[in-house]
């Protein structure tokens, strides 16, 4: 059970103070890392109480892991992915997100993570349900299934190296990179992997 979820009844959450409390710690932790988010910063940034922060997170690594799925979930909303994504799909989410300079430099601050804090990383992947990555795992699988990947491919390994590619695109590229460039790079990508990419599957490209 998380905190959030031990919290006492009381009266009615603020929808705005949440909103920017989760969007200050956002900004600390693209400027700075996780290293550079606290309770204090974050209530400072977002125009609220201390008291206001430390009554929906106890800890700053509780924060930190809301902010994350909050700004997961934001993603996957704003880009409206559907629940069986297609090769076109991914690709659009990926050049919309990859073409804004923040969200390219709080993932490269998310890289690190995995690395510098396990444990937090853990409790993000838990709360976040592996959305992303299992996403990924199951359009590789659907490619096979609908004839645009050969049925030999090695899954684990294509949905790591199209992972890997995206890491590659945030140190490589430039942040004012464009959302045509970035998507012209993964249809490279997705081709070299070996689907079997038409004009009518990539649809708006």
């Amino acid at each position: 059970m998380t905190a959030q979820q031990r919290r006492a009844p009381g009266r009615p959450r603020n929808t705005e103070a949440d909103r920017a409390v989760l969007s200050a710690a956002l900004d600390l932790i693209a400027e700075a890392g996780v290293e550079g988010v606290s309770i204090d910063q974050a209530a400072k940034r977002a125009g609220v109480a201390r008291t206001t922060v430390y009554r929906r997170y106890a800890t700053r690594d509780d924060l930190a892991v809301a902010a994350l799925v909050a700004n997961e979930a934001a993603v996957l909303v704003s880009f409206r992915v559907p629940d069986q994504p297609s090769p076109a799909d991914l690709v659009a989410t990926w050049s919309a997100g990859l073409s804004d300079p923040r969200a390219r430099t709080l993932l490269r601050r998310m890289m690190s993570v995995p690395r510098e804090h396990p444990e937090l990383w853990a409790a993000f992947r838990a709360a976040s349900g592996d959305s992303g990555d299992q996403g990924v795992h199951d359009l590789v699988v659907r490619a096979q299934e609908n004839g645009q990947l050969a049925t030999d491919a090695d899954v684990e390994m294509v949905q790591a190296m199209l992972t890997g590619a995206v890491a590659v695109h945030l140190t490589n590229y430039p942040d004012d990179v464009s959302a045509e460039e970035v998507a012209a790079y993964f249809w490279r990508v997705l081709r070299t992997l070996g689907f079997r990419v038409t004009a009518r599957s990539r649809g708006w490209f």
